[in-house]
């Protein structure tokens, strides 16, 4: 069962893969990522089914889910009447819509965007839905702007282990039945303005490496000046392991803008080194 208190700990920047078991626990995750977001005053926006059980849910949480749809703070809908309209899946134009509702909600003075997607569609035969790994890592370039957040709700009764795998990878962060509350989110990446760059948080290993890599490949493109030296600090991070420090050196050996990691610890600083460009990292 996962708790409650690890979906409390998401901020804005997140992007976690909630990975459930029964349908109470989806409700009540949902709803109690809803409420923080009334709370924080973030622009809510849930894709998938089941509006009616939210809002009785909400309300027995003594939270008013009709006023808040009313005043436009929340809004539900199904994802076959919004981003699978078509019939298919879209992911570039999907990634494209959450910077589009991103810009929206900051343009009419929320102070956050708070999405949550129920993704059991992508265990259908959909065209288009074999490109949802890519999706999942694309997106998180939107998020690492540090105003939006996201839960992807994924239901282990209907993927298999493996297509998990790949989809949870693709996350910074997982919440799943067993996840220690006070690791959550496990890795979190915020792209920074002064220094221009990205700072990282928590854990970077296996279970988000393709999230890492994707933020890594395109950091240089959606830096706002491409100009400008960056910086990667590594100063939160507790822990990480070979394969993130391959991508680390890399990205920072490869192109220009130059790139340098800051804030690494001293066993990092080895693996860096080990991986790259020593040049590239500095101490703490």
């Amino acid at each position: 069962m996962i708790e409650v208190s690890a979906i409390d700990r998401l901020r804005l920047g997140d992007h976690a893969c909630v990975v459930f078991d029964d349908d109470a626990t989806r409700l009540r995750s949902l709803a109690t990522y809803i409420r923080a977001g009334l709370r924080e005053r973030h622009r809510i926006l849930y894709f998938g089914g089941g509006a009616e059980e939210i809002e009785a849910e909400l309300a027995a949480q003594g939270t008013d889910a009709r006023r808040a749809i009313a005043d436009g703070h929340l809004r539900m809908s199904a994802p076959e009447d919004s981003y699978l309209a078509s019939g298919s899946f879209d992911p570039q134009a999907t990634v494209d819509g959450w910077r589009y509702e991103s810009d929206r909600a900051r343009d009419a003075g929320y102070t956050g965007l708070r999405a949550v997607g129920d993704m059991s569609w992508a265990s259908r035969p959909l065209p288009g839905a074999d490109r949802l790994t890519w999706y999942e890592a694309q997106v998180n370039r939107v998020f690492a702007d540090g105003f939006a957040m996201a839960i992807c709700l994924y239901d282990r009764r209907l993927f298999t282990d493996a297509a998990l795998r790949g989809i949870c990878e693709s996350h910074p962060a997982t919440v799943a039945a067993g996840s220690d509350p006070r690791t959550v989110p496990l890795l979190r990446a915020v792209r920074t303005v002064d220094p221009p760059g990205i700072r990282l948080e928590g854990e970077a290993d296996l279970s988000n490496r393709g999230a890492l890599q994707t933020l890594m490949d395109h950091l240089r493109e959606d830096s706002p000046d491409r100009s400008q030296p960056l910086v990667v600090d590594l100063s939160g991070l507790r822990f990480l392991d070979g394969a993130a420090a391959r991508t680390l050196s890399t990205a920072a050996a490869a192109g220009l803008p130059p790139m340098t990691v800051v804030g690494a610890s001293p066993s990092m600083r080895t693996l860096l080194a080990f991986a790259g460009e020593p040049r590239t990292v500095t101490a703490p």
